[in-house]
């Protein structure tokens, strides 16, 4: 009984030393010393700062990009919207900026890819008009082939139809690139 008393109070001083050396010390000069939040209580942390790097979205700002943390605090974060982890600071800020300034080149050539799709579908429509024109005309002149080109000007109209909701559903994804918030912020 007497082995198992000096167990459990040799355990309570083992605690107490934990939690002692858990609390921040005062220094030498006697003022407290602040706990920095990337200080892990109980354990020691040789990396000291980290900077996460966030993947850019077009509502992000490049404040919302960088956030500094420590290596027990990176569970936070959802590792498929980690773009990046880095140790200097400067580094992480380079590599924020850079990943938004691909951002918006992607965001821009997507939008003009729209322009040319857009562009290449209003042309082909155009071209299917003129020929289901012809193929009228061709009907009206030539009555004897007049069922053939009915045929054909249905099936290049029902190719127009298919085109041009084609072109509709295209034209409702289109949306104005969004401005970039490095650029404005240098004006």
């Amino acid at each position: 009984m007497e082995k198992i008393q000096k167990k459990m109070a040799q355990n309570i001083k083992k605690k107490k030393n934990l939690k002692e050396n858990m609390l921040p010390q005062e220094d030498m000069l006697g003022q407290e010393p602040q706990m920095q939040s990337w200080d892990h209580p109980g354990c020691e942390d040789k990396l000291g700062k980290i900077f996460v790097v966030l993947k850019p979205n077009p509502q992000s700002s490049f404040e919302d990009l960088v956030h500094e943390t420590h290596a027990f605090g990176t569970g936070q974060f959802d590792p498929q919207s980690v773009h990046g982890v880095y140790m200097d600071e400067n580094e992480a800020k380079l590599v924020a900026e850079a990943s938004i300034n691909e951002l918006y080149k992607h965001l821009a050539k997507v939008e003009k890819k729209k322009d040319h799709v857009l562009s290449e579908l209003e042309k082909h429509v155009a071209r299917l008009q003129k020929e289901i024109n012809a193929h009228m005309k061709e009907a009206t002149d030539r009555p004897e082939l007049a069922e053939g080109h009915h045929q054909l000007a249905e099936k290049k109209m029902n190719m127009i139809k298919s085109l041009r909701d084609k072109h509709k559903t295209i034209k409702a994804t289109k949306k104005e690139v969004p401005q970039h918030p490095l650029k404005s912020d240098k004006k």
